[in-house]
């Protein structure tokens, strides 16, 4: 097996620690995970960069345009990364199920850093419920996070533009989706056409609890490009760890070109998703501008949440954020919307995300056994490792809220 400088870094590696178990797997995880740090550190300044022009467009027919994709990541990709791992990140479409109603077209975008399979059960359902469904891939995303170095959000929002154009040819109602910062460019899309018939906002990404330090990024990226010095452990294979500073500049610039644009109400049927505990997104911001800036009477806010988090309005619905019995104290920004059978994600799914935590916290989590879960910097009820909440117990919840404002 190949190691560093090689394609072949453990396939399946956090299956391999869900096998083993008691000491010997604290171990053994910790041994790897410097190894494949060492690896990552070693490959950073060799890798090429490629221009973010050279990201396959939007084509008419989605598979040509999928094709392209996948072998432009193949070309690009983390150097560790299997050809499975790889397949995770690829553009994919559904079509809607023939045994329901036909009910129209979901262009899903997913957030910063993520790639197309955060949209994995979601699209499923929506095709289920008579969608056809496509989920895109951002430029800079799902291959290596030196791609994020020089993208822009107005690559972002050409790319989302020409998706949407290319699939808006015919009088068939046409939806949006969009996760995190992917809620964002959804946004932007639906000010610019009055043909969008809907949103599905999960975690949008309007207002970050950061702001007051991302205003200022443009001018931190030009002297220190990465934040925490540079790359990090790579071991998540749908979604970047490590973070250039220009990726939450560009971010940053997209939530200030929307404020420009957001002269009016947005009259369409609405869903959005949030967590209360949410460590990326402004919660209270978030919720002000669903009961400002959308006018539609069929709107519903579901919000997930733990004691004292209470609905403001009709148009909000609260749930359960906790789930003792499965050891999660809380939802967090990315589990809103993986099913608990997610492959990658799920209860019994192969990661787990300690990210975003100092480095003896993180090697500390990874090495634990027994963990809590919950949104990042959640204390621990007893001295336990908490890894991050990465599915929701309660995805026919979310379902069930969608079907409320889209299916009735």
């Amino acid at each position: 097996m190949a190691f560093c400088g090689g394609t072949k870094i453990t396939e399946g590696l956090t299956q391999q620690f869900q096998v083993l178990n008691g000491v010997c797997s604290s171990i053994v995880r910790l041994l790897l995970l410097v190894l494949l740090a060492g690896c990552a550190g070693q490959r950073t300044s060799s890798e090429p960069l490629m221009p973010p022009e050279s990201f396959p467009s939007p084509a008419a027919d989605f598979n040509e345009y999928r094709e392209r994709v996948e072998k432009h990541l193949t070309k690009v990709s983390l150097p560790h990364r299997t050809t499975s791992q790889i397949a995770l990140n690829v553009p994919f479409e559904k079509k809607a199920s023939p045994d329901v109603m036909y009910r129209g077209k979901f262009l899903l975008i997913h957030g910063l850093n993520d790639s197309a399979f955060v949209w994995r059960d979601m699209a499923s359902a929506l095709a289920n419920r008579g969608y056809d469904v496509r989920v895109i891939l951002l430029p800079g995303h799902g291959s290596h996070p030196r791609q994020m170095l020089e993208v822009s959000y107005k690559l972002w929002l050409s790319v989302v533009r020409q998706h949407f154009t290319l699939w808006n040819t015919d009088d068939t109602p046409i939806f949006l989706g969009g996760f995190s910062l992917g809620g964002v460019l959804a946004t932007v899309l639906a000010l610019e056409n009055t043909d969008v018939d809907g949103l599905l906002l999960v975690s949008p990404a309007y207002v970050s609890q950061l702001n007051s330090y991302l205003r200022w990024a443009w001018l931190y990226r030009r002297f220190r490009p990465w934040m925490f010095g540079g790359m990090i452990l790579e071991d998540n294979p749908a979604k970047y760890n490590s973070i250039p500073i220009n990726s939450v500049d560009q971010y940053y610039r997209a939530t200030r070109y929307l404020n420009r644009k957001w002269r009016r109400s947005l009259d369409l049927p609405v869903m959005m998703v949030l967590t209360a505990d949410d460590s990326v997104v402004d919660i209270d911001a978030v919720r002000h501008i669903f009961e400002n800036k959308f006018s539609n009477e069929n709107r519903l806010l579901l919000m997930y949440g733990n004691e004292g988090v209470e609905a403001r309005s009709e148009r909000e619905i609260v749930r359960r954020s906790d789930y003792p019995e499965l050891r999660i104290l809380n939802q967090s920004h990315l589990s809103l919307i993986n099913a608990p059978d997610n492959e990658l994600m799920g209860r019994n799914g192969s990661l787990l995300v300690c990210n975003g935590n100092t480095p003896d916290v993180f090697f500390g989590c990874m090495a634990a056994q027994g963990h809590w879960f919950g949104a990042q910097h959640t204390p621990s009820p007893d001295q336990a490792s908490v890894a991050r909440t990465t599915y929701n117990p309660d995805f026919d919840g979310v379902l069930d809220t969608f079907d409320r404002v889209f299916n009735q």
